[in-house]
């Protein structure tokens, strides 16, 4: 067995893709649609609406707690620093600015529009 997709829950499916596209991901599907990926190397990331996951679930989902953490890694310190000031920008609030972190790499922590914590790190080399 493998992990081969992680999916979102979205309040907004259209400010969630803005802020996944800011990021640097594109988007496979239509955008309308209640359900979409992002285009990842590796394990899948889908977005999908309330609605389309209470058809599945047979109940709306709630957003309570922090329950899941998308850690991305990234190339850099400067690609980092580069991502956060670009979403700081666009106005999404970053959760933690970048540091370096004690297990020894660099580390930023920003939140998308559904109030996910999504991490950016890279090693220090």
């Amino acid at each position: 067995m493998k992990l081969d997709m992680v999916g979102i829950i979205v309040e907004s499916m259209e400010q969630t893709i803005l802020f996944y596209e800011r990021l640097g991901f594109a988007v496979i599907g239509e955008k309308e649609a209640d359900y979409v990926e992002l285009n990842n190397d590796g394990i899948r990331i889908s977005l999908n609406t309330k609605k389309m996951i209470e058809g599945v679930y047979g109940y709306q989902p709630k957003n309570e707690g922090d329950k899941i953490e998308l850690a991305f890694l990234c190339e850099s310190p400067a690609e980092i620093d580069q991502l956060c000031e670009n979403m700081k920008n666009f106005g999404y609030e970053l959760f933690r600015e970048p540091w370096t972190a004690f297990w020894g790499q660099y580390y930023a922590i920003i939140k998308d529009p559904n109030g996910n914590l999504l991490s950016l790190f890279c090693d220090i080399e």
